[in-house]
């Protein structure tokens, strides 16, 4: 979670817009108040807030492959593969396929608030997939939206500086080692 905090945060401050439209639902869930604890109703309407996590996840995973074995042979991609065969899933190859995804290289939190819109069946894998399913999923997606209501209600959170890209280190885990921000109250 403080790694994806971290890119919502830069992908927020390079895109004012959906900063906008973020902080026009969390004032309009909160009325100015910016103290009071967020209660589950609040969680549940905090739907854009919701979007903006799944699209950061989606262009800029934290988890960018994970590996499995083959039970049984299995036919991938064409070819035969025998049981006990290690493969690797690379989830930024997944989450940047134009056959899932429309507009893949484009951040855009409304695609995941268009009436129907489901991602299409393993095109995007935010905690791994199957029986090894992270299972703090449910708890991190609960714990980077109430802390964007947290911050973005009470605080104005701007980059140092605009031109500088994002810094990260990538081993099984994509990193942020450095992100600069102006941090001051809101109005």
């Amino acid at each position: 979670t403080a790694n994806l905090i971290s890119f919502i945060v830069y992908y927020l401050a390079h895109n004012p817009d959906v900063k906008k439209k973020m902080l026009d639902e969390i004032d309009g869930i909160f009325q100015g108040d910016k103290t009071r604890p967020i209660t589950e109703n609040d969680f549940n309407n905090l739907k854009y807030c919701k979007a903006i996590v799944n699209e950061v996840a989606r262009i800029y995973p934290v988890v960018n492959s994970f590996a499995r074995c083959l039970e049984r042979p299995e036919e991938i991609a064409g070819y035969q593969w025998p049981a006990d065969t290690m493969i690797r899933i690379n989830i930024d190859a997944i989450h940047s396929n134009g056959d899932y995804w429309e507009e893949y290289d484009k951040f855009n939190p409304d695609r995941w608030m268009a009436e129907g819109f489901e991602p299409k069946k393993h095109s995007f894998v935010m905690f791994g997939g199957g029986l090894r399913v992270c299972p703090g999923r449910k708890l991190a997606i609960v714990e980077l939206v109430c802390l964007m209501a947290l911050l973005y209600r009470k605080y104005e959170i701007n980059l140092v500086d605009m031109e500088s890209s994002l810094k990260t280190k990538s081993t099984l885990i994509t990193a942020c080692t450095e992100l600069l921000v102006e941090i001051k109250l809101r109005d």
